[in-house]
């Protein structure tokens, strides 16, 4: 077989951080046609990728810069739970989505009874509710389970499409002639490479080549999560509170349920 006969050789891409956007570019990447290596510190979807609340919403960046981006994420959401068996692999579901103000103090209503206008909240929620509005549909507003649908994506990329993983810290990034070449991980492995993609969070600033060219920094953020008595109580609802704890400053949490019965 003579060089034209021969196929065409993979490029070569290097993806370090084992993130939700590094494995969703590890997998496209490969599903493409790229020969990929996913490098992350420690283990998938171990930091904010699998502890977020994993919501989607179809058009609440409308009139913003990213409206066409938020619009086609949630499409590729929905034809990817189609591919990938969302609804029992990752949890993917539609739900509807509601703004509710809430009190500390006052009257309770006991769970199931609505008082007049209050017919939208949920059974699960009592208290001193007040002023509910549905702020998103099952047309509009779903979710994912975040860290489940991070390893499903990786773990299809990997049986399917032949991403290989590694585990190790990125030391360094070696630049010959202006590209990249070669990355190196702790330890003095080197992964040769055409590409690299660098999706390494908040951690981007520990990166020395990064830092010194822009600034990034983490927020962090508390989330808790609760196992009731009757899991199958928890409607598929998201709620986005304005909470008036009684003596202290508003506060907005957010409640989002998983249909494993469980909510943060």
């Amino acid at each position: 077989m003579d060089d034209r006969q021969q196929p065409e050789s993979k490029k070569r891409v290097v993806v370090c951080g084992g993130g939700i956007i590094g494995v969703c570019t590890a997998y496209f990447l490969a599903k493409k046609g790229a020969a990929v290596t996913l490098v992350e510190k420690s283990s998938v979807a171990c930091a904010a990728s699998g502890k977020a609340g994993g919501f989607l919403a179809l058009d609440w960046c409308d009139g913003g810069p990213v409206e066409s981006l938020a619009r086609a994420s949630f499409n590729l959401h929905r034809s990817l739970s189609e591919e990938l068996n969302g609804p029992d692999s990752y949890g993917y579901r539609p739900f509807t989505t509601l703004s509710i103000t809430v009190t500390e103090s006052g009257p309770s209503s006991p769970s199931g009874s609505k008082q007049s206008g209050d017919s939208t909240i949920p059974s699960w929620v009592d208290g001193a509710t007040r002023g509910p509005r549905t702020i998103g549909t099952t047309q509009t507003t779903a979710q994912v389970h975040p860290q489940l649908f991070t390893r499903t994506l990786l773990n299809t990329a990997v049986e399917k499409y032949g991403v290989e993983v590694v585990i190790g810290k990125l030391e360094q990034l070696r630049v010959e002639e202006g590209r990249v070449g070669s990355v190196v991980l702790e330890g003095g492995r080197v992964i040769e490479s055409d590409s690299v993609v660098l999706s390494l969070g908040p951690w981007t600033g520990k990166f020395e080549m990064l830092a010194s060219m822009f600034r990034v920094s983490g927020l962090k953020a508390h989330s808790i999560v609760l196992e009731p008595k009757d899991p199958g109580a928890i409607t598929p609802h998201a709620l986005f509170l304005t909470f008036h704890p009684q003596g202290g400053k508003a506060m907005d949490p957010e409640v989002y349920p998983r249909p494993t019965g469980k909510y943060d």
